[in-house]
């Protein structure tokens, strides 16, 4: 089968290995997904072309490794998002026996819809969570974008998938589109994230002792991800425990605030801001903690495969009841889960789960064969297959 990604970005080959910046992009969650679900649908024998802009720090324009990556020259750029109108010129449909695009960031999924109205390609659209922007004049935008495009766009797909039931039950947008959702979740690589690890490594760049408890947190320094939150718990939970450090692995427009509550809370010295992470060196971090929270506050939130990360290591989690995040493990059975915003709360979460080895390790073990039974990429990507068959064999 001729398959076709359509990706706002994907990491050009020198920066898949690592957690890059390149040109206003974030090499996060989405861009993974792409990439593990192409090598996989590669391997099990299909044909795959990712499409994806191009960034004006580099002349490629393609790639060729396990799939082929073409890339499209960015024409306009509103907020965050590159628009590559040249998509709806060059972009071949005809080539494809499906094509398979990603949002939230909008663009060039709406571009290669519109180019695919002559030719009704079987059209699947993975929604990884809804398009908001901050501010007023941001809201405006992406309400009118909702209303407009991004409503096309949902009309438009054959298939829309969502990492979760809940997510799309609650999002503003998919639940107008139940009939036509399927549910497929993220991935992790089990090997790369696995309890054999030696976290040691870490706690000696950070000057922390073996009896040291760390609080781990990976992800982007952003409003959503309830951070703050995160900080002023640890305040308490400092005050109730000794020999204790959280480590925020990521950067983001909040780290400025972060640092500043972290001073004013005079807990600065328990704190590290570990910055962007090579993938190659991730995996340790997770190793070296003794729990990782996840405490986004936000819809923006649609899943959280950092979650996935934590656990295919052994690690217990804590996060929050938002829809999608809290689905990932709905029984909870590795997981601690805390309403958002609630730093009380989250605060005695912390501490009772560094307070009981028991309970750490039994969520850690029950987390990692969790990921094994249904979070693989193997699995994740045998479901995906399943459902382009299904496109294909029904239009």
């Amino acid at each position: 089968m001729n398959i076709c990604q359509v990706v706002p970005y994907f990491p050009y080959r020198e920066h898949i290995s690592g957690q890059h910046v390149e040109c206003g992009y974030h090499v996060g969650g989405v861009e993974r997904h792409v990439y593990h679900i192409s090598r996989e649908l590669s391997q099990r024998g299909h044909n795959v072309t990712i499409i994806t802009t191009k960034s004006p720090n580099h002349d490629k324009l393609s790639e060729i490794e396990d799939f082929n990556v073409q890339r499209v020259p960015i024409t306009l750029r509103i907020f965050n998002s590159h628009v590559p109108f040249r998509v709806v010129k060059y972009f071949d449909t005809c080539q494809y026996d499906i094509i398979h695009a990603h949002t939230p960031v909008p663009a060039i999924a709406d571009l290669a819809a519109l180019r695919n109205i002559a030719k009704k390609c079987p059209f699947v659209l993975t929604y990884h969570n809804d398009i908001t922007k901050g501010g007023i004049f941001g809201s405006i935008i992406s309400t009118i974008y909702n209303m407009t495009i991004g409503k096309f766009l949902l009309q438009h797909s054959d298939i829309i998938i969502s990492t979760t039931k809940t997510y799309a039950i609650n999002s503003k947008q998919l639940c107008k589109y139940l009939q036509k959702i399927k549910v497929i979740p993220n991935g992790v690589d089990d090997k790369v994230f696995n309890p054999k690890l030696d976290g040691s490594r870490v706690r000696e760049k950070y000057g922390l002792k073996e009896d040291c408890k760390i609080v781990l947190f990976v992800g982007r320094l952003d409003y959503y991800k309830g951070c703050e939150y995160l900080v002023e718990a640890f305040s308490i939970v400092v005050k109730r425990m000794k020999n204790v450090h959280l480590i925020l692995v990521g950067s983001g427009p909040l780290e400025r605030r972060l640092r500043e509550i972290a001073n004013e809370l005079n807990i600065a010295d328990d704190i590290s801001f570990a910055g962007y992470v090579k993938d190659e060196d991730l995996p340790y971090y997770y190793a070296a903690c003794d729990v990782f929270v996840l405490p986004s506050i936000s819809l923006y939130e649609g899943f959280g495969i950092v979650q996935l990360e934590a656990m295919a290591c052994g690690k217990p989690v804590i996060t929050t009841t938002l829809p999608g995040v809290r689905e990932v493990d709905v029984e909870g059975v590795a997981t601690v889960h805390i309403p958002p915003k609630n730093k009380q709360k989250l605060a005695e979460a912390i501490i009772k789960i560094l307070k009981d080895d028991d309970l750490a390790t039994r969520l850690g073990k029950n987390g990692r064969e969790l990921i094994v039974k249904k979070y693989s990429w193997s699995k994740v990507a045998k479901a995906i297959e399943q459902a382009y068959l299904e496109v294909v064999r029904g239009c």
